[in-house]
């Protein structure tokens, strides 16, 4: 089993290097917010409160997350997959640290490789301002840049200690990042 993460801070680029890298290696991709949206429809309890949160625009609980996840997971055990691609996640210590011992109880062992496409907190300001949605003020830009630095700077720290994270230079051309990812993809 081949298990990849992209991470990065908002407006590097992740969802273009994944959907290069779901059509390379034909992996399923566990796209949380797509998944977490989902089940929001649902009218049962755990439907409801991941409603409620996106309503509120708040970050999801590890434990409604890692939920979410693992049937994903699990299908893709039963499934043969060769591999599985997240989307942006892990974002907290907490999800990466239970999502190794969920990987360990499936005996899938040091298999896990985390691209970090870095680009500065000044560079992803930047290209949030100029990808502005309706609902992103000048001052959640900045909550969500704060938020990454406290939350997924750590994840990034973690993986880069454990010899399992591959910086990427994502003030690269999208092409120079996408051959920068293949080439590290292909050993």
């Amino acid at each position: 089993m081949d298990i990849i993460s992209v991470i990065g801070r908002p407006c590097a680029g992740k969802g273009t290097q994944i959907s290069f890298l779901e059509k390379q290696t034909g992996f399923p991709v566990i796209r949380t917010g797509e998944m977490l949206r989902e089940k929001a429809k649902d009218n049962d309890v755990l439907g409801n409160k991941i409603r409620e949160a996106l309503e509120k625009g708040l970050v999801h609980p590890t434990p409604i997350v890692v939920s979410i996840w693992t049937p994903f997971i699990i299908k893709a055990k039963e499934s043969l997959e060769k591999g599985l691609i997240f989307d942006g996640n892990p974002r907290k210590l907490y999800e990466a640290h239970l999502l190794e011992e969920l990987f360990e109880m499936l005996d899938w062992k040091d298999c896990w490789r985390v691209f970090y496409i870095d680009i500065t907190e000044e560079e992803s300001y930047k290209r949030m301002l100029r990808r502005k949605r309706d609902y992103d003020s000048k001052e959640e830009i900045e909550n969500r840049l704060q938020w990454f630095n406290l939350e997924v700077l750590p994840v990034v720290d973690y993986f880069e200690k454990k010899g399992a994270l591959i910086k990427i230079d994502g003030n690269k051309t999208v092409k120079k990042v996408w051959k920068l990812i293949y080439d590290h993809i292909q050993n």
